[in-house]
C-alpha cells in the first residue's frame, strides 16, 4: 500500500518590505513629465542666489596695516584686479637735447603715459624731475609703501650727452617710472598725478 504522500510546500517567504514604510514624510509623486532645463535654472537661480548672499555676508576686511607676508591674510575677493592707478601704459619714446653744450644744455625726456580711457599723455621731463617725484614719494608715502619704489639709476656727468648711455638711462627710467605709476596705489597718490601734470 502506498503512503499517504505528505507535501511540504514551501513555506512562503517573508514579505519584502517597503522602502518608505517607516517614514513620517509626505511623499509626493511627481509627474511624469519634468521639465528638466526648467527645474536646473531655477536650481541654478537659488545656488547663485545663496552664494551671493554669503559672500557679502562673510567677505573678510583687509587689516588696514602693512602688508603681511602669511598668506591667511591675502583676501583673493577683497580688491582683485581693481586698481586706483590712472595709467595703463608707460614709455619713455626718446630724449632731446635742449640748448647748447656751453650755455647750459640738458636733457628732456618724452614720457608717455597711456591712461586708462585711453588719453596719451606727452609729460617732457628732465632727470632731474624724476628725482624730485623720488624725493616727493620717499617725503609723503606711508614707510610700508616706501620700499616698492625703486632706486633711481645714478647721475653721470661725464657720460650724460652720449648716445649709448642716454639709451640705457631712458630704458632704466622707464623701468622706473613704470613701477611707479602703475602700482596699484602709488600710482594714484597726489604726487605722481601732480608730476605728470606738471
Amino acid at each position: 500500500m502506498a503512503s499517504p504522500r505528505t507535501s511540504s510546500a514551501p513555506s512562503p517567504s517573508p514579505s519584502p518590505s517597503h522602502p518608505f514604510r517607516n517614514t513620517t514624510g509626505l511623499l509626493v509623486v511627481l509627474p511624469d513629465k519634468i521639465d528638466v532645463e526648467e527645474e536646473s535654472r531655477l536650481y541654478d537661480e537659488t545656488c547663485d542666489d545663496q552664494d551671493a548672499q554669503a559672500s557679502r555676508a562673510s567677505r573678510p576686511r583687509s587689516p588696514q596695516g602693512p602688508p603681511s607676508i602669511f598668506s591667511h591674510d591675502i583676501w583673493l575677493g577683497d580688491n582683485s584686479g581693481e586698481s586706483r592707478a590712472f595709467a595703463r601704459d608707460v614709455k619713455l619714446s626718446g630724449w632731446t637735447n635742449v640748448g647748447d653744450k656751453l650755455g647750459g644744455a640738458y636733457i628732456v625726456y618724452d614720457c608717455v603715459i597711456r591712461t586708462k580711457e585711453g588719453t596719451t599723455i606727452h609729460a617732457h621731463k628732465r632727470y632731474s624731475a624724476f628725482v624730485e617725484l623720488y624725493e616727493a614719494l620717499r617725503r609723503s608715502l606711508p614707510r610700508h609703501q616706501q620700499h616698492f619704489v625703486p632706486a633711481l639709476p645714478p647721475k653721470s656727468p661725464f657720460a650724460r650727452y652720449r648716445p649709448a648711455f642716454l639709451d640705457r638711462r631712458r630704458r632704466q627710467l622707464q623701468y622706473w617710472l613704470s613701477a611707479v605709476l602703475l602700482h596699484p596705489e602709488i600710482g594714484a597718490c597726489q604726487a605722481v598725478r601732480f608730476w605728470v601734470m606738471d
